[in-house]
C-alpha cells in the first residue's frame, strides 16, 4: 500500500512538472504574435479605414478568469470538456454581452458570456437531439432558435431555465439560414430543398412563405442564409444562382445582387449574410475566403480577406453576423475559429 501511495505522489509530481513546464513555454510571445502587432485594416492605406480585424476566437477557454495553477493541473488531470471549435457554421451576440456559436462538427452550441469569461455548452447533458445544427437566432431577449438541416427541424432554448426543446412548425424539407425580425414578431426560416423562405409566428404557426425555384427575380435556387436589418431589408443568399436577394419583410421582391463569377462583385459560393447599422451588406464567399460588401442599393463597396489562416485571412467562411455595436462575427470553418471584425463609421 505505501508503495502504491508512493507512486500516486510522483505521477502526480511528475505531471505537475510537465504542466508548469508546458505553461512557461506557452506564456512565451510566439512569432506569429509579434508580427500581428498591428492590426489589419481594410481598405489599405492611404485609404480612410471601414473594416478593422479585433480579434479570434479559438477555445472558449482563453476566455475564462485567469485560474491558478493547481486548478489548471486537477483540470488536465480529470478531463476537461469540449471548448475547441470543431467546424463552426452560425453566430448570433445579443446585447448583453453573450456570444452564441452553432459548431456544426460539434453537433452542438457554445454559449459564451463575455463579461466573465464563462462558457456552457447546448444542450449540456450527455443526450443530443442535433444531428446538423446550421444557424443561429434570437428574440433580443431569452429565447434562442436554432435550425437543424439533416433533422428538418427547428429547437427553440431559453436562457433563463436552460430548457432546450423541438420548436413546433409545420413540414420543413432542409431547414438552414434562420432570422428573427422583432419588429414584425417573425421567424425567416430558409427551407434550402424547398426553394422557399417560410415565415413563422412565434408559437410555431406559418404566416406565409414565398419563392419556388427558378432563376427569375423571387424564384432561389437552393438557398440557404437569410439576414434582416433594422431598415426592413430582408436579405437572401440565393447560393447556386450566384447571388443575393432583397426582399421587403412581407415576402415583397425588390433587388438581386451579383451574379456567378470569379471577380469582385459576383460570387461563387455565397454562404453566410448580414447587415450593419447602415444597412451595408456582408456576404461571405466559401470559395474566394472573402467577404464582400455591398450597399442598400448593390453597389460594391470593398471585399476584405483572402486564404490563409493569419489575421484576417480565410479557410471557407461560412456564417456571419454583426451585431447592434456593428462587430462583425466570421465563421473562419476550416480554420476552426470565429474571427472578429469592426465596422468602422
Amino acid at each position: 500500500m505505501k508503495k502504491f501511495n508512493l507512486f500516486l505522489v510522483l505521477s502526480f509530481l511528475f505531471l505537475a512538472t510537465c504542466f508548469l513546464a508546458a505553461c512557461v513555454e506557452s506564456s512565451k510571445p510566439s512569432i506569429e504574435t509579434e508580427a500581428v502587432l498591428e492590426k489589419p485594416v481594410w481598405p489599405a492605406s492611404p485609404a480612410p479605414p471601414r473594416i478593422a480585424w479585433q480579434g479570434e476566437i479559438k477555445d472558449f477557454r482563453d476566455f475564462r478568469r485567469q485560474e491558478s495553477f493547481w486548478q489548471r493541473l486537477a483540470g488536465l488531470v480529470v478531463g476537461q470538456r469540449q471548448s475547441g471549435l470543431v467546424k463552426p457554421y452560425g453566430i448570433y451576440a445579443d446585447d448583453h454581452d453573450h456570444i452564441f456559436v452553432v459548431d456544426t462538427g460539434a453537433r452542438r452550441v457554445y454559449f459564451l458570456n463575455t463579461k466573465d469569461g464563462s462558457y456552457k455548452t447546448i444542450p449540456e447533458e450527455d443526450e443530443n437531439p442535433f444531428l446538423s445544427p446550421i444557424d443561429i437566432t434570437g428574440d433580443g431577449a431569452d429565447t434562442l432558435f436554432i435550425s437543424d438541416s439533416k433533422n428538418a427541424r427547428l429547437f427553440r432554448y431559453t436562457l433563463n431555465d436552460g430548457r432546450l426543446v423541438e420548436f413546433p412548425t409545420v413540414d420543413l424539407q432542409r431547414p438552414t439560414g434562420i432570422v428573427y425580425c422583432l419588429k414584425e414578431r417573425l421567424l425567416y426560416v430558409a427551407d434550402t430543398l424547398a426553394h422557399q423562405v417560410v415565415a413563422l409566428e412565434y408559437n410555431g404557426r406559418e404566416r406565409f412563405r414565398f419563392g419556388e425555384r427558378g432563376v427569375g427575380p423571387g424564384q432561389f435556387n437552393f438557398p440557404t442564409a437569410v439576414a434582416i436589418s433594422e431598415c426592413g431589408m430582408l436579405v437572401v443568399t440565393d447560393a447556386l444562382n450566384g447571388r443575393i436577394q432583397i426582399f421587403a419583410t412581407d415576402g415583397t421582391f425588390e433587388l438581386e445582387v451579383g451574379r456567378p463569377g470569379d471577380t469582385s462583385g459576383t460570387f461563387a459560393k455565397p454562404k453566410g449574410v448580414a447587415l450593419d447599422s447602415d444597412c451595408n451588406i456582408y456576404v461571405c464567399d466559401a470559395l474566394f475566403d472573402a467577404v464582400q460588401v455591398f450597399d442598400k442599393g448593390g453597389r460594391l463597396l470593398l471585399t476584405f480577406g483572402d486564404s490563409g489562416s493569419r489575421p484576417g485571412q480565410f479557410w471557407m467562411p461560412t456564417g456571419i453576423f454583426v451585431d447592434g455595436k456593428d462587430n462583425i462575427y466570421v465563421a473562419d470553418s476550416y480554420n476552426q475559429r470565429i474571427q472578429i471584425f469592426r465596422y468602422l463609421k
